[in-house]
Order: C-alpha cells, then structure tokens, then sequence
C-alpha cells in the first residue's frame, strides 16, 4: 500500500534536500552548543541506544503505576550503566539528559546530594554524601507544605531544638503544614532533606534545613512518626514517571547534627551561631534554577526539530503534490523565531553556567559578592526561559495540525511534563518580583552595581531607526534592549514614589523580569555571534540573533510603551523582521538537525529524520492494544453491545437489513 505512493516517498526527498541546503556544517554547530559535552554526549548516545529500557515509546500504553514501575528500572540500568562503562560525573550527567525521562531518583542527585554537597559540613557530607552517592539510602528534598509554596518564609514544618537529648524535633503542627508535591518522597525515598522553622528556646530562627530519615533502607518502612506517601496523578497525565509525594512529622527526633550547618550552626548548648551570609543557603536554589533554564532550552529545540520536520513534509494545498507547509509565511512566522529563541537558550545558559561555578568558588570560602547577581539572574532566566518555552511547545503542537494532538507527535507528553516549570523552584510571578526589586536597588545604589545591570544608570542614546541595516547592528540591538528594560525600571520606581503600593506592582514587574532576561539573551547571543564572526558558523549565529532581536522588538508591547521605538519605526522593524523569519527559514532543517537528537530521543512519529512521518504515524497506531488484544476487544465489544442490542434493536437491525 505504501511501496509506491509518489507522496510518501516526497517526503524523503523533501526533507533530505532541505537538509542538504545548509549554508553550514551541522556537525560544527552540534559541538558549538553542546561545547565541552560533545564527547560525553556522544558516548552517551551510542550507549543508550542499545538499551530497550530507555525507548519511550511503550510508555503510552501503561498506566501510571506501570509507567512509575518501567522509570524505576530506567533509573537501576543507569546505575548500572554508569558502573559497567566507568563513566565520569560528566559522562553520566550526559548519559541521564540523553536519556530525558523524569524518574523517582532525579531529585536525588539533583537536589538532594547538591543540597548536602553544598549545604554540609566536611563531616557531614562524608556521613550523607557518600552512601548516598552509593545509594545506600535514597533522598529528595522536602520545602513545600500543603499550604505554603513560595513563601519559605511561611513554612510551618517546626525543627525543635531539645538540650536535654542534644536532638531536634521535627513536628508538623497541623495538615496545612504537611509537606507536599515532594518529588522522589512519594515512594521511593528513604531520607528527605527538609526545609523547617528552626526554633531553640522557643525562638524562631527560620527555615534550615535538616536531613530526616523516612523510611528504613532495609525494609523500606516508613519510620515512627511518620505518614508519607503519593499525592497522585497530576494534570494532563504528566509526571507520571515521578513520584512526587505528602509527608507528615509527628514529633520525629533527629541528632543535632543532621541540621546542616555548613553556614548557619546551634551548638551542644543551644547557642545559635548565624552565618556571616544571611543568604548564603541560597546556592542550591540558584542551581535548580540554572538547571531548569537549561533545560528549557532543550525541550523547546526537541519541540521545534519535531515541528519542523513534519512541518517541511507534510503538504497542504496548491496544485499536483500540493505546497509543503513550511513554506507558508503563517507556519514561517510561528516557528522560526521559536528557533532562535532555543539557540538564546541554548547559548545563554552556558554563560550561566559559568556564573554559577564562580559563584560556587565564592560560597566555599564563605563569601557571596555575587550570589545577589547571579540569584537575580537565574530567577529572570528561568521565569522567562519556562513561559517561552512551554507557550513555544504549544505553539508547536497547534503549528503540526490535528496530528500534533496525538500522543505519537512527540510534543503532547513534553508539554505535560514541562509546564509545570512555571511554578516549583519559585513561581514565575514570585520570581519576577525578585528580579524587579533587585534592579531598583541597583538603580538607587551610590555604589558601583553589578555588571548585568548596570544599564539601568545609563543613559542610552538612541538614535531614529530607519533602515533594516540600522537593526542589524549589535550596538543597536543592545541599546534597545537596554533601553526598554532601564525605561520600565524607572518607571516602576517613579510610580512606587508616588504611592503605588508593592503588592500593586506585580504586572510592571512582571515586564521588568521579561526585559531584563531578554536584555541578558541578546547580550549572550551578539558575545557568541562575535566570537565565531570569522568561522563557518559565523554568518547563521548573526542570523539568529537578528530574528530573536526582530521578533521582540516588532511583538512586545514595552518597547512601544516605553518610547524604545515608535508606531512609524515599527513599520521598519516589520519589514526587517519579516525579512529576518525568511533568512532562517532556509536554514530550518540543518538548524534544528544541530541540536543532535536522535529518533529515540524526539520518541515523535512526526518528527522522524528520514521525514517519513506518515507511515510511522501509521506503524504506532498499529501497536495500540485497543487493535489487537482480543480480551481488550471483547471487553469492550460487550460494552457496545450492551448499547446496540437493548430492547429489540437486535431483532430490528437484522429485519431493517441495516
């Protein structure tokens, strides 16, 4: 049926000549992103695509105890895997975003051992570290209670020091207080890190933290005092290979020295000694928040590859084979900048990166000069990286048609998983208050600020825009970035001058944050284009970075609000942006081929590399069980009957002849 359909085998060749037209070498632009991974990358992906355990794609027909079930045999093959093939920290890391599957032991490395790594004693991460490491005992991190999310603050989880027996008590005074959402607990972890109202003296010290053990790692019961278990499924069927979990203290004992107590320590007689940092423990937030812009980046490139794909041979109208929908300036528009905007990602959570580890360097010591930057930074990427990216997943899904509704695309499911990024870690609204208030003190400083904002004290010249050549400067580009953002800053702080309560001011922050992330992608990608102007790659970085620069200017309100740009000088900011969506469009295929996914990991019957979308719609569809097992068909076939075959209907079909 399939062997010699003219349109099916188009598909090939439309996608292969469109791959063969790249103005660049894809496997250069695969090392540029993945940088000093590529080597670890790619061990980690010829190891995990001989492993049946990680091919996704049976996941669709199992039930979420069945799914929860096959992550947890995922996770036990990559510790074997990391065991038989020796693999480096590096490598493995490597190995688990290959992978890319949620699963009951994520939050164990991600945040459990970091968050001892960084919070911990010497002697403490040698008692916790190590056999966690090991998995002797399994953690997770327990900071959200039933009642409490964002306010940290508010946490009512109480941490009681008693002198008497040199121990804490850990009490959850009502159900409001219960620890919820806590990824890893709901199961499978045996110890939890948990975030507690230190109280000595019936003096409250705020939260710190406190290792806990739930459950025993020899019978895995939970322990005495405890209830835990798991919350449930969660919305559009997502996370249903985590087992995010409830738990409840009743007056648990713990030794003192399970606090944490790298900064902040109570000693034998109760004395409390503060660190010399009051948000030195804010390490292992910035962390998950560096982690989860990153890997926005990731899951809006694997959306796009797949859009794009199918979007290039699928076709739709127009005479003989029809016209492929990736040409159509409607899909052009939708996708392209969703493109740069992966690459901004991509590229900006590299410099990112780099913060971090400098920062780590200063927390080591003792010293946090950087930690309020590198904070404000991490909270405006990841609030902006987490809307764009899942608004772009979706826009994707809407991009590919009725099929992109269907479990198969690839992008249903990544959506489901990743939408929740908008809210844990700090909600984005929460986080955009942050981010607001730190750019104001920056503005009101008589000191030097920090180097990520000190554009809100420039005075930016700008000059009238009128030719496209204008927009394509970089020094232009950043002018207005940096001008939109500085703009709304003072406004903001004009209008708290003139009575605008805090509490009022959420939407201007909420402006701020996204101007200020965008500033901070627009700087990282003009520096990278820069850097490779004389390479291969030099001329599609500065094309990218046109389209995301275009596409803000020419959609976002603040610039126009703000005085950044003019209704006329819209006019010429269209027109190159349009300009702009069809310089990459030429380049879609290679572009998103860079970004290195293979098949198994985009687990998309419409974003497959050969383009033969169709028929591997068609060969998933047949592997649905509702089509071939009998006892299923049965079942349900007696269910219909029930409907059809009432009263006489029978008797009335087989006389109507129906």
């Amino acid at each position: 049926m399939m062997d010699n359909n003219l349109y099916l085998k188009q598909m090939s060749i439309d996608v292969e000549k469109a791959r063969q037209s790249a103005s660049f070498r894809i496997q250069d632009m695969n090392k540029l992103l993945l940088n000093n991974s590529y080597d670890a990358n790619q061990k980690a992906k010829k190891i995990a695509e001989s492993e049946p355990v990680f091919d996704k794609f049976p996941m669709h027909f199992k039930n979420r105890a069945e799914q929860l079930a096959h992550s947890l045999k995922m996770a036990k093959r990559l510790i074997e895997l990391e065991e038989e093939h020796h693999l480096s920290q590096q490598e493995f890391s490597a190995l688990v975003l290959y992978v890319d599957m949620l699963n009951p032991l994520s939050l164990h490395y991600s945040a459990f051992m970091s968050v001892i790594q960084a919070q911990g004693t010497p002697e403490q991460i040698k008692k916790w570290y190590d056999p966690a490491k090991r998995l002797a005992i399994i953690g997770c991190y327990a900071q959200t209670e039933l009642s409490h999310g964002s306010n940290v603050a508010g946490l009512k989880t109480v941490a009681l020091f008693d002198e008497k027996t040199d121990e804490f008590i850990i009490h959850t005074p009502d159900l409001t207080a219960a620890k919820w959402w806590i990824g890893g607990l709901g199961v499978v972890s045996t110890h939890a890190v948990v975030q507690a109202q230190l109280v000595i003296a019936n003096k409250s010290y705020g939260p710190h933290l406190f290792i806990v053990p739930i459950r025993s790692p020899i019978d895995h019961k939970p322990l005495p005092g405890i209830t835990v278990g798991d919350i449930g499924p969660k919305a559009y069927g997502g996370f249903a290979t985590m087992d995010n979990g409830f738990a409840i203290f009743d007056h648990v004992r713990i030794p003192r020295d399970n606090m944490l107590m790298k900064f902040a320590q109570v000693t034998r007689e109760g004395k409390y000694v503060a660190p010399v940092h009051d948000k030195l423990s804010y390490g292992g937030m910035v962390k998950l928040r560096v982690d989860i812009f990153a890997d926005a980046g990731l899951k809006l490139a694997k959306a796009a590859t797949i859009t794009t794909r199918y979007c290039t041979v699928r076709r739709q109208f127009g005479p003989n084979l029809e016209t492929p929908v990736i040409e159509y300036s409607s899909v052009q528009h939708r996708l392209m900048p969703l493109i740069s905007i992966a690459y901004g990602i991509y590229i900006t959570s590299k410099d990112l990166y780099g913060q971090f580890e400098a920062l780590t360097k200063q927390l080591e010591i003792g010293e946090a000069q950087s930690l309020p930057e590198v904070h404000a930074t991490s909270c405006a990427l990841k609030s902006w990286g987490t809307r764009r990216s899942t608004d772009g997943i979706e826009e994707c899904r809407k991009a590919m048609g009725g099929h992109g509704y269907s479990i198969f695309s690839g992008v249903a499911d990544m959506f489901a998983t990743f939408v929740p990024s908008n809210t844990y870690e700090g909600d984005n609204y929460v986080l955009s208050q942050q981010v607001a208030r730190f750019l104001l003190k920056q503005l009101a400083s008589q000191k030097q600020v920090y180097s990520t904002a000190a554009y809100v004290k420039e005075d930016v010249k700008l000059l009238p825009i009128k030719s496209h050549e204008q927009l394509l400067d970089p020094n232009v580009q950043l002018a207005l970035f940096k001008a939109r953002s500085a703009r709304l800053v003072r406004q903001l702080a004009q209008q708290l001058q003139a009575g605008l309560s805090w509490s009022e001011a959420s939407v201007e922050c909420w402006d701020i944050n996204f101007a200020h992330a965008e500033y901070l992608v627009v700087h990282s990608m003009i520096q990278k284009a820069q850097q490779a102007k004389s390479t291969p790659l030099g001329d599609v970085l500065k094309r990218l970075t046109d389209l995301f620069c275009l596409h803000y200017l020419a959609t976002s309100a603040t610039f126009l609000a703000t005085s950044t740009v003019s209704p006329l000088e819209l006019v010429t900011i269209k027109q190159a942006y349009h300009q702009a969506v069809l310089s990459i469009a030429k380049d879609a295929i290679p572009l998103t081929d860079a970004f290195g996914f293979s098949d198994r990991q985009l687990n998309s019957a419409l974003g497959r590399y050969d383009g033969r979308a169709y028929e591997a719609l068609w060969e998933a569809v047949q592997k649905n069980p509702i089509n071939h097992d009998e006892a299923q068909r049965a079942q349900l076939t007696k269910l219909v009957f029930d409907i059809l075959h009432r009263r006489d209907n029978l008797n009335y079909i087989q006389a109507a002849k129906l």
